[in-house]
């Protein structure tokens, strides 16, 4: 070290070498019974595999781990994801009956142990189902108006009533510039926006931010740089007012979370987290699903939804 720098040798990444022992079969959709302080009663494993290599990804009802990768040896497949937030290894185990002792070791939390059964075994064995995210959130009651009024970065009060929002199918998205999954949302809301604002939607994020970043967005404004966000951005608090900033809705304990408002104003759907692409089918099935509903509103007119 000399003058305060510190000097490195730089050399070209191997890749470890892939082990030549046949790996077991570990590939498919797996459920992982689980409790979790969001109500959940099992989560999901989602397998792909080629020969010793593997990629996987657990799935919650506020959306996936990210893509873990890794090789089997030793008996075991070690798979590891690293994105700063999410940072995880997981280990997992073939066991004799067909099962997988599964071991998910977290940055900032303990150590997890699961044994994994095959989805479609779990239903027979009487195990249960993965959180069924359309139906995880709710709003206590339905036939109200759903209301927002909160400023944006430039400081000026945005409510639902506005002038902007009226007759308009509205997407409000419960998020922040912290949260994993909703960095893994926001391209697909950036996406939808473009392909069907003309046609009558509105979009508006509800973020969510610690105190020092209320003070200075400066993550917030990269965030809505990287992802092209051309929808309205408002600042809703931080993430423990979450409860009492939008007081209309029951359960709502996941991020990100997405109302889906009819023209006249009501709540017509929820949807607790967002499957990202390491969830594969589950983000190609939600995108689908997603992109029908908005169809779905955006054909009904002011008077009929009413």
């Amino acid at each position: 070290m000399k003058n305060g720098f510190r000097n490195f040798e730089a050399k070209p990444h191997q890749s470890a070498p892939v082990s030549s022992v046949e790996a077991p079969d570990i590939s498919g959709v797996w459920d992982l019974p689980n409790e979790s302080p969001k109500g959940e009663h099992a989560w999901r494993l989602i397998v792909q595999q080629k020969g010793a290599e593997a990629s996987a990804a657990i799935l919650r009802v506020d959306g996936d781990t990210g893509t873990l990768r890794g090789t089997y040896s030793d008996g075991k497949f070690v798979l590891n994801h690293f994105d700063g937030a999410r940072a995880s290894i997981l280990e997992i185990v073939p066991n004799a009956n067909g099962s997988l002792a599964v071991a998910l070791k977290g940055l900032h939390n303990p150590t997890k142990n699961f044994t994994a059964v095959k989805l479609n075994q779990a239903k027979a064995k009487g195990l249960p189902e993965p959180t069924n995210p359309d139906e995880h959130t709710r709003v206590k009651n339905p036939q109200e108006a759903f209301e927002f009024r909160f400023p944006d970065l430039h400081g000026n009060l945005v409510s639902n009533t506005d002038a902007r929002f009226k007759d308009k199918v509205v997407i409000v998205n419960v998020t922040g510039s912290w949260c994993p999954n909703c960095h893994d949302e926001a391209p697909f809301l950036a996406e939808l926006y473009r392909k069907y604002h003309a046609q009558g939607l509105e979009i508006v994020a509800l973020d969510f931010e610690e105190p020092e970043q209320l003070k200075d967005p400066a993550r917030l404004q990269a965030f809505i740089k990287k992802y092209g966000i051309e929808y309205t951005y408002l600042i809703a608090g931080e993430p423990k007012e979450l409860q009492s900033k939008i007081p209309q809705a029951e359960n709502l304990n996941s991020w990100p979370t997405t109302f889906f408002l009819g023209r006249e104003g009501r709540v017509r759907a929820v949807h607790a987290g967002f499957a990202g692409v390491a969830s594969g089918p589950y983000n190609a099935e939600l995108r689908k699903e997603v992109t029908g509903k908005i169809e779905q509103l955006l054909s009904e007119n002011v008077r009929a939804s009413r």
